[in-house]
């Protein structure tokens, strides 16, 4: 039992020693892409006052629907319309450590996604800002789509590169043959954030021109990704 447990150590102390002269080569993988957002999500947040619960609400409901007719008139058919964020809560006034209720507040958000935004985007904001008589703001973001394609792309990127600097030091050795040994990847999170137009310049709807079109220059977006690849070989000069 005794040799077992002494020879158990050895065993370890082998492999380990086995494992630290293999040889390898490290390397790090990078890959760059440049992408423009291809979806705007529009944000808008509706908000009705009246001293009855059902005064508020069909005030609400009537703006929310001037809005989404007025939507459907412009002919655009690649766009989402969503509602949500639907509040009534009393309308409590507080003066001078008093309290007062007058009423009830009808809330709820409108978004509006935009899935062709270099042909649709200025039809709409035009719209909106001749429908409704609130501010509003614009994010200019990458679709579900486009990100994924756009992290395949990045990360097959990033692996060619690895093998492409790994070949060039087998070859400067004089190895003949590599082979991946072990691969480490963590995905980059941070790529794919909207730009957010402001909402001074979006809330300007009175000031405005009818015949001035809104102006949106999208930002174009540097991706980044990287890999680190770890190859074994046999041999070299």
């Amino acid at each position: 039992m005794k040799k077992s447990i002494l020879i158990l150590p050895l065993l370890f102390l082998s492999l380990a020693m086995m494992a630290q002269q293999i040889p390898l080569i490290e390397v790090e993988g990078k890959s760059e892409i440049r992408i423009m957002p291809d979806e705007a999500h529009i944000q808008l947040s509706l908000v009705e006052k009246a001293m009855k619960v059902s005064d508020a609400t069909n005030a609400l409901n009537k703006k929310t629907k001037s809005i989404e007719d007025a939507l459907k008139k412009t002919g655009i058919k690649n766009y989402d319309f969503f509602v949500d964020n639907y509040y009534v809560y009393v309308n409590r006034i507080y003066t001078k450590g008093t309290s007062k209720d007058s009423g009830y507040v009808a809330s709820q958000n409108i978004r509006v996604v935009v899935k062709n935004p270099e042909n649709d985007l200025v039809k709409i904001t035009e719209t909106l800002h001749q429908t409704a008589d609130m501010g509003f703001n614009v994010q200019l973001t990458v679709s579900d789509k486009l990100r994924k394609a756009s992290e395949k792309q990045l990360l097959e990127l990033a692996i060619q590169d690895a093998k492409y600097k790994a070949e060039i030091i087998a070859k400067s050795l004089g190895i003949d043959k590599i082979k991946v040994h072990r691969v480490n990847y963590n995905a980059q999170t941070d790529n794919f954030y909207p730009i957010m137009r402001e909402a001074k310049m979006m809330m300007a709807s009175s000031a405005m021109d009818v015949s001035e079109e809104p102006i949106f220059r999208p930002e174009e977006r540097k991706l980044n990704d990287k890999v680190i690849v770890i190859f074994t070989f046999e041999g070299g000069d």
